[in-house]
């Protein structure tokens, strides 16, 4: 299957030879109505020379336990509720997500980390980081500063595309109430499980376009400049021809 290490970020086909699954359950006499605990987990080695780092992922749900003829619990499940224990599945390795660019400022990767942390337990705060993140990127990128995101993007707006712009305000708006909680405490907006993925993977579009595109724009124009230099280096170096 098609699968993006969240280490390096590399799109990979896996292998039978890459991943390892197994389960479990969790019963206890005292529970009613045969009440157990179903658990998880999956651990994936990326496949990619230069990476090669382990992933482990662990989920709970709920579910029933049978009995067996002498009317003791097995370990069998009948019912698998599916309902979550606690937050569900936790990734205990990597703990963040693809991470950003070395060319992205340091605080914005501070920003982005803690965003992915907490996705799970608080998506709003997650959110709000998202947002800070993006301000980060946007006063660091194209150099405005003008107090407010609105007005920084106000500012960008011709230099973004128009889709991506789109869903630039779409991130300020998820994250914008939770930045500014004095104007009114009853107005919060709802952030669903898995929406503030989509919002991370807007700041990794964001580094992408804004950061490694130019970089690597930068260092193919900056061959291209010293090849120059070194051919009127040479041209100069080659002494005139003598007349007889």
């Amino acid at each position: 299957m098609s699968w993006i290490c969240p280490h390096c970020g590399t799109t990979a086909t896996l292998q039978n030879v890459d991943v390892d699954r197994g389960s479990g359950t969790a019963m206890i006499d005292a529970a009613p109505d045969d009440q157990m605990i179903c658990i998880g987990w999956q651990a994936t080695r990326c496949p990619a020379k230069a990476c090669g780092k382990f992933v482990l992922e662990v989920g709970a749900t709920y579910g029933k336990a049978s009995r067996n003829p002498h009317n003791r619990r097995s370990g069998e499940v009948i019912q698998d509720s599916g309902r979550p224990v606690g937050i569900g599945n936790v990734r205990f390795e990597p703990r963040v997500g693809a991470p950003l660019s070395s060319h992205v400022p340091r605080a914005v990767v501070c920003d982005y980390q803690e965003a992915y942390l907490i996705k799970d337990l608080s998506p709003k705060a997650a959110a709000t980081l998202c947002r800070r993140a993006l301000q980060g990127m946007v006063r660091d990128r194209w150099g405005v500063s003008k107090g407010t995101l609105a007005a920084e993007l106000e500012a960008i707006k011709d230099k973004c595309e128009e889709q991506l712009f789109g869903a630039i305000m779409g991130l300020k708006g998820v994250g914008n109430i939770g930045a500014h909680p004095e104007r009114d405490i009853n107005l919060i907006v709802d952030v669903e499980e898995g929406e503030v993925d989509s919002l991370l993977e807007l700041l990794r579009i964001l580094d992408s376009e804004w950061y490694v595109a130019r970089a690597a724009r930068n260092a193919r124009l900056a061959t291209v400049i010293a090849l120059g230099a070194s051919k009127t280096s040479a041209k100069l170096a080659v002494p005139p021809l003598s007349r007889p």
